[in-house]
């Protein structure tokens, strides 16, 4: 009888932990959606019209991206920046940069001049890496 009492008491006792495993199994499962998803937002504040390609890859490192528009403008990453103020931005971007990857996102209307330029000044300013951003052709 006294057993009996025990082992109903202990099965009585209520669970009172909460298991959070699943928690932190969600919440890191966001945060590596978010880390992607954010490098594919990154947009110059001008329209550019991407010139097309078959081998249009999408990179998902630590890059820095330089757009240049049709009448010239420069943007670094999102930020609409002056031509004259290029070399520093860039060299600062790139010493801050591990990969020193640099995506040159030129409009399909741009001027070759123009984009050879920026090309120059970016190798100038330490970049290992450099390519140029397309849209894929969909056939």
């Amino acid at each position: 009888m006294l057993k009996s009492m025990m082992r109903s008491k202990k099965s009585q006792e209520l669970l009172t932990e909460i298991n959070v495993t699943p928690l932190v199994d969600v919440c890191l499962v966001l945060v590596i959606i978010f880390m992607i998803t954010t490098t594919a937002f990154l947009e110059p504040p001008f329209e550019i019209i991407l010139p097309k390609a078959h081998t249009a890859e999408q990179t998902k490192e630590e890059n820095i991206f330089v757009a240049v528009s049709p009448d010239g403008s420069l943007a670094v990453n999102e930020s609409r920046i002056d031509p004259g103020a290029f070399f520093e931005i860039i060299a600062a971007k790139l010493k801050q940069s591990r990969m020193k990857l640099v995506v040159i996102r030129a409009d399909e209307d741009a001027l070759s001049g123009a984009v050879i330029d920026v090309l120059n000044i970016v190798k100038k300013a330490g970049a290992r890496r450099i390519t140029f951003g397309t849209e894929e052709i969909k056939e």
